[in-house]
């Protein structure tokens, strides 16, 4: 009997032993995976703040995405404003927008200090925009013109075809008597109907002129270099003198100042 409760002390000593050690261990486990689990955590945590101040590394040194992100701040202050109309909310849209004003006075004040320090760099003076200046543009640019038609009507000529009874043949024939003075072009005035209208009134009567320009519709003119006997159709019906003018321009600068 003795020897049996002996036995059993020795028993509930050894499972008392076993369970401390088991215990213990699975603590330490324990304690392991909530310190790797942790980690993870940290990690995650360290990998997210590092992307967001790479993110904001590349804003700072981005002016197009600093742009992108003060629009968006303005549209979102603008839209909770509207929505949320609360002092506070309208304040802090009138704060934005005060300081993109100041930013926007700053930038046209070194504008202006760069264009006066870079006079190269002012457009305007190529092309201005004042009234004065650019009437002086104008005036020069007309001369440029005027040098232009009048080198082609050295080797080129008009030809008008007309026909007395047909209304924009009567009020064509001024505007082109008017033009071909002014620029100093020599003009061929020829009638389709035989009767001559008082602005040209030793106009050539159609001898098959008409048919070998193919006209089909007066009033029509022709630029044509007598030399080469090759013509360009300048205008079918009426047009106004400007119009001209700018159809004559085309073709001088498109042959050279010339009809080839």
């Amino acid at each position: 009997m003795g020897n049996s409760l002996l036995l059993l002390k020795r028993v509930v000593y050894i499972g008392c032993l076993v369970l401390f050690v088991f215990t213990k261990a699975l603590a330490s486990e324990v304690e392991n995976y909530n310190d790797h689990a942790k980690g993870w955590y940290w990690h995650g945590i360290l990998a997210d703040e590092k992307k967001e101040e790479h993110e904001k590394e590349e804003i700072v040194n981005d002016p197009t995405l600093q742009m992108n992100a003060v629009r968006a701040t303005v549209e979102r202050a603008l839209n909770k404003a509207i929505l949320f109309p609360t002092k506070e909310n309208v304040k802090d849209y009138i704060t934005l927008q005060n300081l993109l004003a100041q930013n926007a006075e700053k930038f046209e004040k070194n504008w202006k200090a760069v264009l006066l320090n870079h006079a190269e760099l002012d457009y305007s003076l190529t092309h201005p925009t004042n009234n004065i200046a650019k009437q002086i543009e104008y005036n020069q640019e007309t001369l440029k013109e005027n040098a232009v038609i009048q080198e082609l009507a050295k080797t080129s000529g008009l030809f008008f075809f007309y026909r007395s009874s047909c209304p924009y043949c009567v009020r064509f024939a001024p505007i082109v008597k008017d033009f071909a003075e002014t620029y100093g072009i020599s003009i061929v005035p020829i009638t389709t109907d035989g009767v001559a209208l008082p602005e040209f009134p030793d106009s050539l009567k159609d001898r098959g002129q008409a048919a070998k320009f193919q006209v089909t519709m007066e009033p029509a003119l022709f630029a044509v270099n007598p030399y080469t006997q090759k013509a360009f159709p300048v205008a079918y019906g009426l047009i106004s003198a400007a119009d001209l003018r700018k159809r004559l321009l085309a073709i001088a600068t498109q042959y050279g100042g010339h009809v080839q």
